[in-house]
């Protein structure tokens, strides 16, 4: 007699087989998702994704260059074709991938479990590890809808997450050189603590800077105000 899927066995069966067509190098090395490696270059992953430097957002240039970059695959109006992936968001230090944050299209993600997606990726990626990793700040979504950790894996430096967002009900990956990313972290609490300490003087010199303008504006007008 023909052997009859579960719905549960089915939806795992189904997730698998998108993640793997999605993913096909992830299981042999940890730190590539698609074309993109952790720590190479801002430059390297801008050729990989067809993106220019102007898609770059600058976040802070002290002590450390911060930049963020989204990357959305080409739509495709039929769902069998649609890529598994929404959106990439690209985090970099000094101009090195640290952080890859993707989340997956719900369209093809709807009326899978939590288990399913665990299960599934533990079939890609082994067991799951046992040693929590922070979640990353989200960049793409609001910060009431903060994603819950549903299990992580660990290969030497490189950490993935798979978390949900708990009112939007998305599931998402995070990708992460642990190294590079402590350093990001550092970098950016120290470059929050120099623009607040530098915001007051900051805030003079502009204000200074506009009635210079100001005044330059009413003397040449003055001269030449005709009623």
């Amino acid at each position: 007699m023909p052997h009859t899927l579960s719905p549960h066995s089915f939806r795992a069966l189904v997730v698998a087989m998108m993640i793997v067509m999605s993913w096909p190098v992830a299981g042999a090395d940890f730190s590539t998702y698609r074309d993109f490696t952790l720590g190479t270059s801002t430059a390297d992953v801008l050729a990989r994704a067809g993106a220019s430097q102007r898609d770059v957002k600058k976040l802070h240039e002290r002590p450390a260059l911060l930049e963020d970059l989204a990357w959305r695959p080409p739509y495709k109006s039929n769902i069998v074709d649609r890529d598994s992936v929404a959106v990439i968001a690209f985090s970099f230090i000094d101009g090195r991938l640290f952080r890859m944050v993707v989340d997956y299209d719900r369209s093809r993600t709807e009326g899978l479990t939590k288990d399913d997606m665990i299960a599934s990726l533990a079939g890609v990626y082994g067991p799951r590890s046992t040693v929590s990793v922070p979640a990353a700040p989200r960049t793409t979504f609001d910060s009431f809808d903060a994603p819950a950790v549903l299990a992580t894996w660990r290969q030497g430096d490189a950490a993935i997450t798979l978390h949900q967002l708990p009112f939007s009900r998305g599931f998402g990956l995070v990708i992460t050189s642990l190294s590079l990313a402590e350093l990001a972290g550092k970098a950016q609490a120290t470059a929050v603590n120099m623009d607040a300490r530098e915001a007051p003087l900051r805030a003079k010199t502009e204000a200074d800077a506009a009635r210079a303008a100001e005044e330059l504006a009413r003397t040449a007008n003055k001269a030449g105000f005709k009623p």
